[in-house]
């Protein structure tokens, strides 16, 4: 019986392996659309990777589909807050866009923090805190049994480190988690939507937003969201505008 699941596992994982050389040999080929289809059917069979995402992007921005290929570098980054390479096609995708939206600017601190931030995700974050949890109490019982002077001076010497990198990973992973739980960013697909004061069509429009723009969800209220932009604008659109990266 375990012999019958090990080779069900390495079929399946040389299964998917396959399909992605595939899929890269008809992206190196040129023939973007048969290798997003490619890109997809491993999205079904339930795997997802920043590598694949990435892909994925690519192949859409080779078409010119300025939304799908942002919305797959987001999804990219998610996964891997710290990838050069998404960041650099990302924004060259980002150039294809009607809208420039400016970000609202950050002080020095706040701006050095959250590049910090994005090294890892949120669950590497988490992962590191207990760690460095695990380790402090394991330093922390060793300089308690330890009968040797020195020992016991390593130990607590160990112990303090310990301490002070558990409180910097535990701030980044609390920090990570608000940020990724209280956001929830999406794409707008569109062509045109108008960005309205009210959630209905008799309420003014303030302006009109297009296509591959990232924002942020507020608020669902029957078909219409509340969504604020990179500037701190917010407005109501469609609810069939979008589609979430989360």
């Amino acid at each position: 019986m375990r012999l019958l699941f090990l080779i069900l596992v390495i079929n399946y994982s040389y299964s998917q392996n396959s399909d992605f050389d595939e899929a890269n040999v008809l992206y190196n080929e040129g023939r973007y659309i048969d290798a997003i289809d490619v890109y997809n059917k491993i999205l079904d069979s339930g795997l997802h990777s920043s590598d694949l995402y990435f892909n994925i992007g690519n192949s859409y921005y080779k078409i010119n589909d300025a939304p799908n290929s942002i919305f797959y570098y987001e999804k990219a980054l998610l996964l891997e807050p710290d990838n050069e390479s998404v960041k650099n096609n990302l924004a060259y995708a980002q150039n294809m866009l009607i809208d420039k939206i400016e970000t609202l600017p950050k002080n020095q601190i706040t701006a050095l923090f959250d590049s910090i931030l994005s090294i890892f995700s949120y669950e590497y974050w988490q992962f590191f805190t207990i760690f460095f949890q695990l380790l402090l109490v394991g330093f922390f019982i060793l300089f308690f049994i330890s009968k040797i002077s020195s020992r016991k001076r390593k130990f607590f010497t160990y112990s303090i480190i310990s301490l002070f990198i558990f409180i910097i990973t535990l701030i980044m992973s609390i920090n990570s988690k608000s940020n990724y739980f209280e956001s929830d960013p999406a794409i707008l697909y569109d062509k045109e939507v108008s960005f309205r004061s009210e959630p209905n069509l008799r309420s003014e429009e303030i302006f009109k937003l297009h296509e591959g723009l990232k924002i942020n969800i507020k608020e669902t209220i029957n078909d219409w969201t509340l969504i604020e932009l990179s500037n701190g604008s917010e407005g109501w659109i469609p609810t069939v505008s979008f589609r979430k990266i989360k």
